[in-house]
């Protein structure tokens, strides 16, 4: 009887031992994938930087305009907006890396009882994501390489994991501004680029709004890398051929609010008041704590 006795506590200890051995490796791996995910994130922002000191380089020399046709006025028009843009977005972008890289460094000299737990996923391109401008957008006092900010009007869900939530703050820049009539072709266009949501750095394209002097406003989006192109295609073709609609209604909508608050025609808005849509051109990887 008195062994049995002394054999229970025994058994607990050991069952015991192996839970918290089992939780610390558990707790172990979570440190350990968290250290991986900074890392990972900080290589994200430096790719993200010297994919834009490229794309920088390319507009400087010329390269970018290589095989793009059109009124050679408007090309460099547009070129010259695009280049204030990408300069605000290397900025930016620099900084991001700075930050992130320092955060890792951190956390890999943090005791991993220490360090924050928290969850990875990635956002998969083509992720609709809506914001809210913090306050209008306008061509008469909005330039290319402005920066914007807003808020995310929606939850952007990876599965049943919120990523990134309602409320969330958001950032930009102005990608082109020229108002309406100003160009060749008649035309004028706002363009505004998405690129931080939270903390995280995002490719997001160009959400855009095109117009003419007689008031017609049409918003298109721009995705992918050859924006320039894009650009020159919209505003120079007439019947707008190969560009991507975007919510044709609400373009409708926010063209309609615009005029009737009594704004001259040249003068192209994105109001405050409207829901703006980009759609990830590559995915994010983002930590949930």
């Amino acid at each position: 009887m008195n062994e049995y006795r002394t054999l229970i506590p025994s058994s607990l200890i050991v069952l015991l031992a192996f839970g918290f051995t089992a939780c610390d490796r558990k707790a172990n791996d979570a440190a350990i994938q968290a250290q991986v995910a900074a890392q990972l994130q900080a290589k994200a922002a430096d790719d993200r930087v010297a994919m834009l000191e490229q794309q920088v380089a390319d507009m400087k020399t010329g390269k970018a305009k290589s095989g793009i046709s059109g009124d050679q006025e408007t090309i460099n028009q547009l070129s010259t907006a695009h280049i204030h843009s990408l300069d605000r977005q290397l900025a930016d972008a620099r900084q991001r890396a700075s930050e992130r890289r320092k955060e890792a460094e951190t956390l890999a000299a943090t005791p991993v009882s220490q360090r924050p737990r928290y969850t990875t996923v990635e956002v998969p391109s083509g992720t609709r994501i809506i914001v809210k401008l913090g306050s209008e957008l306008a061509t008469d006092k909005d330039q290319a390489g402005d920066p914007w900010s807003g808020t995310l009007s929606e939850d952007v869900h990876v599965g049943d994991t919120v990523a990134w939530s309602a409320g969330t703050t958001v950032s930009g820049v102005v990608a082109q501004s020229t108002p309406a009539g100003r160009l060749s072709s008649g035309k004028g266009g706002l363009g505004i680029r998405l690129t931080t949501v939270g903390r995280n750095g995002v490719d997001a394209g160009i959400y855009m709004v095109v117009g003419d002097a007689r008031g017609k406003r049409d918003a298109k989006f721009i995705g992918g890398t050859a924006a320039l192109g894009a650009l020159v295609g919209i505003l120079t073709d007439k019947n707008n051929q190969g560009d991507h609609a975007l919510g044709g209604a609400a373009a409708g909508a926010l063209a309609g609010t615009a005029l009737a608050a009594g704004t001259a025609d040249t003068v192209i808005r994105i109001p405050a008041s409207h829901s703006v849509t980009f759609s990830l051109t590559a995915p994010e990887q983002v930590s949930i704590r």
